[in-house]
């Protein structure tokens, strides 16, 4: 593995460049050096949501809910989460792992995938570890938070001998492999600056291309948002969008969810635009896309996961937030559409759905702090 400035910028790279930061005097807006601060703003805030959910996820993969051998690079923090905490990573994980494995699986021909606001995701890790890897793999998020990860990526000979021989760009934000790509760039400018750059290193728009959204979109004003699930309708005619985010901000918990976040500094700018399930279908049905889906996690948790894999779960740690489990998942959802309009590549959506189980829970399967007399409600 080598990785090394493009071609471009040998020329004129700078002799002061540091070892683990940009040229000195290199500025981000609102950001000053690697080893700077990057402010008290309300996207600060939001950026601050990718450590979180990463010691999230940490926790989840520690304690054996699922497999990610590369989540531990990206924090120092490895805490026990609680279990309601915990379940929540699992069901995150499951929704997009069994969309993603069902794309891939879809036919023969090349794939793309594009994550949006990929913060410190390891899909594609996991992937090429499993050779799964599609033709091209794009990572898109602030720059403050691109040159974190890549100083981890050359950190890890782990991560690094799979990505293989990669470039970096002279600020250090950028990475540039064979089948995956790192790009720098504020969401809002997707149609102006983002697209040129994935078209730059080989973004195919005839190519079937799955863009994931985990509680990203829901951060960007709606008409920010609404520009690139269009730009997609418009300019990707086979692509699969799947997003996770917050709903139902007007009752009592939505209410106290909204209050606890603004509390952080973080605002959901889009949930009054797509409060609920037939809203968040709404938004991708009204921009051109031919099918569209969403379903919340509670429900996607209690009909859409393998019996066995349920049980598993289960006997993992002791839970008994069941009531609250419920509350909180219902507040979340699964939100996927479908953009077929080239007939040669249609066939590739019949196979992408979640399967569905009838749930039924055997009394040995149940944590022993459980008694028998206890019901397991598995309504939406």
């Amino acid at each position: 593995m080598t990785y090394r400035l493009p071609q471009r910028f040998e020329d004129e790279k700078p002799k002061n460049i540091m070892p683990l930061g940009p040229p000195t005097g290199f500025q981000y807006h609102g950001y000053d050096t690697a080893y700077g601060s990057m402010g008290d703003s309300a996207e600060d805030a939001v950026r601050g949501t990718n450590d979180s959910a990463v010691e999230s996820r940490c926790s989840a993969v520690n304690l054996g809910y699922f497999k990610d051998e590369f989540v531990k690079f990206f924090t120092r923090r490895t805490e026990r989460r609680p279990p309601i905490i915990n379940r929540g990573s699992y069901a995150r994980f499951m929704g997009f792992d069994i969309f993603i494995n069902k794309f891939l699986e879809a036919g023969d021909m090349k794939k793309q995938i594009v994550v949006l606001g990929a913060g410190s995701d390891t899909k594609y890790f996991n992937l090429k570890k499993e050779n799964k890897q599609p033709y091209k793999f794009f990572e898109i998020d602030f720059p403050q938070i691109t040159f974190k990860k890549i100083q981890t990526i050359k950190r890890s000979k782990q991560i690094s001998g799979l990505i293989g021989d990669f470039e970096i760009n002279i600020g250090h934000t950028e990475l540039y492999g064979q089948d995956y790509y790192i790009i720098s760039e504020d969401l809002k400018n997707f149609t102006t600056k983002i697209v040129p750059k994935l078209e730059e290193h080989g973004f195919d728009k005839n190519l079937p291309t799955m863009f994931l959204s985990e509680c990203v979109m829901i951060y960007m004003d709606p008409e920010h948002s609404d520009a690139i699930v269009q730009w997609i309708s418009e300019n990707v005619p086979t692509s699969l969008i799947m997003a996770y985010e917050q709903i139902l901000p007007n009752d009592a918990f939505g209410q106290m969810m909204i209050k606890n976040l603004k509390a952080r500094n973080i605002e959901l700018k889009g949930i009054d635009a797509y409060p609920d399930l037939e809203d968040q279908k709404n938004r991708y049905l009204s921009r051109g896309w031919d099918q569209a889906f969403a379903i919340n996690i509670n429900y996607f948790f209690n009909s859409h996961i393998d019996p066995s894999e349920y049980h598993r779960q289960m006997l993992i740690e002791i839970f008994d937030e069941i009531e609250e489990w419920k509350l909180i998942a219902q507040h979340y959802c699964f939100a996927w559409a479908f953009n077929m309009k080239n007939e040669d590549y249609k066939f590739i959506f019949d196979d992408i759905k979640f399967p569905t189980y009838s749930l039924s829970i055997p009394k040995h399967a149940l944590p022993k702090k459980i008694s028998s007399n206890d019901k397991m409600d598995v309504d939406n």
